[in-house]
Parts: C-alpha cells; structure tokens; sequence
C-alpha cells in the first residue's frame, strides 16, 4: 500500500510538470498519442484550457489518493497486527 502511494505520488509529479511545462509554452497536446494537433492558448477556438485543466485536475487527484493511502496505511497495517494476535 505504501508502494502504491508512492507509485501515485510519482504519477501526480509527472501530472503537475507536464501542466506547468503546458502553460509555460502555451501549447497543449491530447494526451493521446494518436493525435498530433496543437491547441494554444491563444487561439479561442482550441480546447487549451480544458487539457490544462485535465492535467491539474490528474495531478491533483492523484497526490490526493497517494497521501490518502498514505495516510491509512499505518491504521490497517495496526489493524492487521491487532486481528493477528
């Protein structure tokens, strides 16, 4: 449990730095790898800012989950040991 909160924490990290590397270029790609095209942010008609968003909100969500499972490992493994003995 606490390798997967560490595997989340990861995953927020490259999240968060391909957000902060997306506004500064002004430039988002889909996160798809079947699609080339750009959206700036310039450009009212792009989809800039809902790719933005998705990233923070991917980033977001899973350094939520990783310092939740973070967070409770301790009390299950502590009721681990208390249903063994």
């Amino acid at each position: 449990m606490r390798l997967f909160s560490i595997f989340c924490f990861a995953v927020a990290l490259y999240y968060g730095w391909n957000a902060v590397e997306t506004m500064r270029s002004g430039v988002a790609y889909a996160m798809r790898g079947d699609t080339g095209k750009e959206h700036r942010r310039d450009d009212p008609q792009s989809s800039y800012s809902k790719y933005l968003a998705a990233r923070w909100l991917m980033a977001g969500g899973f350094l939520l989950l990783g310092g939740v499972l973070r967070f409770y490992a301790g009390r299950i493994e502590k009721l681990e040991d208390d249903a063994k003995s």
